[in-house]
């Protein structure tokens, strides 16, 4: 159903969403599809023509799609849909145009932050973006090898995963299970590192420097990779 939809309309993302998403079984399909702003036209038409990419899917799917733009779907967000934060929260991704690169991006992204709020001296909130660094980078890589994504924020699992996919990080378990102390201690409320009081300067440059490593054997994967496409 995606390949159909990605050759009509080149869309940015697509998720599923609704009870078929929570459960993982089921024939009522709620999608949500993004495209580009450049896509048009854009308006009553795109429902007929989606309707005719996907007719052989609804012999055997109820199906109700949502189709928006990509600015419509920023806007809608940043003012709190909680239809779409609904959507976020607890929606399939089926489809991400670029995905490995795009997460990739994020987690150079993140890096920056992290280490720019290192050098402001603002230690909890650099452990917390490094962290998020190397789960952006693992989650690139194991999209790149055809993985499917999952709602995990542990980059032990993520690690595992990619051992799997015979993907080598120049990373040790030690640090790996430092770097998810830090995402168990978010709040307060929760065991782990954090809670126990704001980080060091150490523990900070710590986790910065674990992420720094990760980025850099994910790049140079990255690279190869693209190279070899």
């Amino acid at each position: 159903m995606s390949d159909a939809i990605r050759k009509g309309f080149s869309p940015i993302c697509i998720t599923v969403f609704g009870s078929t998403a929570r459960e993982g079984i089921g024939n009522d399909l709620d999608l949500l599809i993004v495209l580009d702003d450049s896509v048009k036209p854009l308006d009553k038409n795109i429902d007929r023509l989606l309707y005719g990419q996907l007719k052989d899917f609804y012999k055997r799917f109820a199906i109700d799609p949502f189709v928006t733009s990509l600015s419509a779907f920023r806007e809608h967000y940043l003012k709190g849909s909680p239809f779409l934060g609904l959507i976020l929260r607890e929606g399939r991704l089926l489809y991400m145009k670029d995905a490995a690169k795009e997460w990739f991006r994020q987690s150079e992204d993140e890096l920056k932050m992290a280490d720019y709020l290192l050098r402001g001296g603002f230690y909890r909130g650099a452990c917390l973006h490094a962290q998020q660094a190397i789960e952006k980078a693992l989650k690139a890589l194991l999209l790149s090898k055809g993985w499917e994504l999952e709602k995990t924020h542990s980059a032990e699992r993520l690690l595992v995963l990619a051992e799997e996919y015979r993907i080598t990080i120049d990373v040790t378990e030690d640090d790996i299970v430092y770097i998810d102390s830090i995402y168990r201690g978010r709040y307060p409320a929760e065991a782990g590192l954090l809670p126990l009081g704001e980080p060091t300067i150490a523990e900070a440059q710590r986790a910065v420097g674990i992420a720094k490593g990760v980025m850099t054997s994910a790049a140079t994967f990255v690279h190869v990779h693209d190279a070899d496409a």
